[in-house]
């Protein structure tokens, strides 16, 4: 009986949490979109549009990766189930990001910049290899599921 009740109080805290963890990426969603406006308005008022375009992009890639994880958040909390490709998609949004604003943030500093901008593009195809090999060992949506014990 005791077993029953802790399993009940921590299911109730597991559903607490995401509850939580969901309602803090919606705020920063919401903080990043403002976060985003603003830029454009601080583009529009210095006249300096190539970089305030890359930047507020930079900002749009966040926003993305932030929809990702609410979007497999939703589906956990419908479904239990949580994939690993979220991470991966992440990994790799922020690495296109940054291969974004490297350029815009070292203000023409073409020497300090490369060797950072190649290891970049290094990481984004071995994580785009790691996303291939991921999504081909998994079941398809249509394929039937193991049964789960």
């Amino acid at each position: 009986m005791r077993e029953h009740w802790f399993e009940s109080v921590m299911e109730m805290s597991n559903r607490l949490l995401h509850a939580f963890i969901a309602l803090a990426l919606l705020v920063a969603s919401l903080l990043l979109i403002w976060q985003f406006l603003f830029d454009i308005y601080q583009t529009v008022i210095s006249g300096n549009i190539a970089r305030g375009f890359l930047k507020s992009l930079g900002n749009l890639f966040i926003l993305w990766v932030l929809s990702s994880l609410i979007s497999a958040e939703v589906r956990y909390m419908r479904t239990g189930h949580f994939s690993v490709n979220v991470f991966i998609e992440a990994a790799l949004i922020t690495l296109l990001r940054q291969l974004i604003i490297i350029p815009v943030e070292s203000r023409g500093h073409i020497q300090e910049w490369a060797w950072t901008y190649g290891l970049i593009v290094a990481a984004v195809l071995a994580v785009g290899l790691t996303y291939f090999l991921v999504l081909k060992t998994q079941p398809s949506e249509s394929e039937p599921r193991p049964p789960t014990q």
